[in-house]
């Protein structure tokens, strides 16, 4: 689970910024918040971030992104740049470092793992059992003179055999100076090195706008339960939906560029036998899943069936559905993993409202929260535009956080509840649009203009 999460000199955060899942003292919704009495943690399962249109928001998510995309980093070479986005707006950020850090809750375990990057080094990397509010450290290593220096220490707390503190400290030596120490030891197995290179691979999950979490049909080939899952879910929001399945087509007939279809034809001939490509059309909507089936290639395409008037099923390509339905079809396998119970993985869906009404919207977040226990371990994150959330009865007040931009193009991090005078009865939504928090764009009338136009295209 995720703890905490902290992000400075990054895009347009310059300052740094702190989001925490930790509970307050409210009352309210306490039957969802995770309760750990052992580790005296009490984290919540959800967070909704607002803010105006290039205030932040999907910055935040960036952050993450770039976080994750740098630990799982493999193959680094010493003439590759760190990608990192400093801020630009401040001569002076462009030649400090971006820092990162989070707590974490990985089995039994509280960790706090942090690290600094400029484009061509990794300046600082450190890691520690979090223990209340002190950390006892495994490992750090700050970057001096162009040399590592490590922790004398380094790697005693994780009480290893001597063979593995032996690797650990040769694998000091090996490591380059662009790279993390995390991403270097991913797949040799080490305790807790191993579970936090893991959470970024496995258990965070980051969804933009564009793109799946997995594939809906690749979940209803896999998952019996996915496909009744769907089926009840778009039934319930009113999509007209009765069926949703995989049509399977013959390869030679897929209605894709001929040039896709010789590359798509020796990737899966010379690839894994359980390989699959998508392939989505941006123009007509239009998506195909092609596999490797008992030598031959075939190609499946989502489509959805309506009843007609006489109780008939008529078929339809998905791409005549309307953009909300084909986003909530893309979101279910999403909902579907976070309503299991067993689940641990953290969600942080960026602009979880677009395209979709706001009865919707809100009826996807009240599903997860039904579903969360004081044991439950998944976490959602998500921003949002949609002031229908902006409900107490929905969310709590430290579940709700706002971005705000200022003028000289830096972004804060606001929680609701650090706003004073805000009562369990109050109506945060009529407050919130009238810009009593933050997180409201500041929108002035656009000018007019009627003396010229624009050129008219030629065909």
């Amino acid at each position: 689970m995720l703890i905490n999460f902290r992000v400075s000199n990054f895009l347009s955060f310059r300052e740094e910024v702190e989001f925490s899942a930790l509970a307050g003292l409210e009352r309210q919704h306490r039957d969802r918040i995770f309760q750990s009495k052992p580790l005296g943690l009490n984290l919540l399962p959800t967070a909704a971030f607002y803010g105006g249109n290039g205030a932040g928001k999907s910055n935040l998510y960036k952050a993450l992104q770039f976080a994750r995309k740098l630990v799982l980093q493999a193959g680094v070479k010493p003439e590759d740049s760190i990608e990192r986005e400093c801020f630009r707006l401040d001569p002076k950020c462009r030649n400090e470092p971006s820092c990162f850090g989070f707590d974490l809750l990985i089995g039994k375990h509280c960790l706090r793992y942090e690290f600094a990057v400029t484009e061509a080094f990794v300046v600082a990397e450190s890691l520690g059992f979090l223990v209340g509010d002190t950390v006892k450290p495994i490992f750090q290593r700050i970057l001096k003179n162009g040399q590592n220096s490590w922790s004398p220490d380094a790697f005693k707390a994780l009480k290893l055999d001597k063979k593995r503190i032996e690797f650990l400290h040769f694998k000091t030596q090996d490591l380059l100076e662009n790279e993390l120490f995390i991403a270097a030891l991913r797949g040799r197995r080490i305790p807790i090195l191993e579970d936090v290179g893991d959470w970024f691979k496995n258990r965070l999950v980051l969804l933009d706008p564009r793109c799946d979490f997995r594939p809906v049909e690749v979940g209803l080939m896999q998952v019996e339960a996915f496909k009744a899952y769907c089926i009840e879910s778009l039934d319930k929001a009113g999509t007209g939906i009765e069926q949703l399945e995989n049509q399977s087509m013959p390869f030679e007939v897929a209605p894709i560029p001929q040039e896709m279809k010789e590359h798509v034809a020796k990737t899966l001939q010379t690839g894994d036998k359980h390989q699959m490509i998508m392939i989505r059309n941006p123009i007509d909507r239009s998506r195909f899943i092609f596999l490797r089936e008992e030598g031959e290639i075939k190609a499946l395409k989502l489509t959805t069936s309506h009843k007609d008037r006489d109780g008939g099923s008529v078929s339809f390509e998905l791409a005549e559905e309307s953009e909300g339905t084909e986003r909530l079809i893309d979101l279910l396998p999403a909902f579907f993993e976070l309503s299991d119970p067993s689940s641990d993985k953290v969600f942080f869906i960026d602009e979880l409202d677009r395209s979709l009404h706001t009865h919707l919207t809100r009826g996807l977040v009240e599903s997860f929260l039904d579903s969360r226990t004081t044991e439950s371990r998944a976490q959602m994150l998500f921003t949002t535009h949609d002031p229908l959330l902006l409900d107490q009865d929905l969310l709590r007040r430290d579940e709700i956080w706002f971005i705000d931009k200022h003028e000289d193009g830096h972004s804060e991090l606001t929680s609701l509840s650090d706003f004073e005078g805000v009562r369990a009865d109050k109506d945060i939504r009529k407050n919130y649009l009238i810009g009593r928090f933050a997180g409201v764009p500041r929108v002035r009338r656009l000018p007019r203009q009627a003396q010229q136009k624009l050129p008219v295209p030629v065909a």
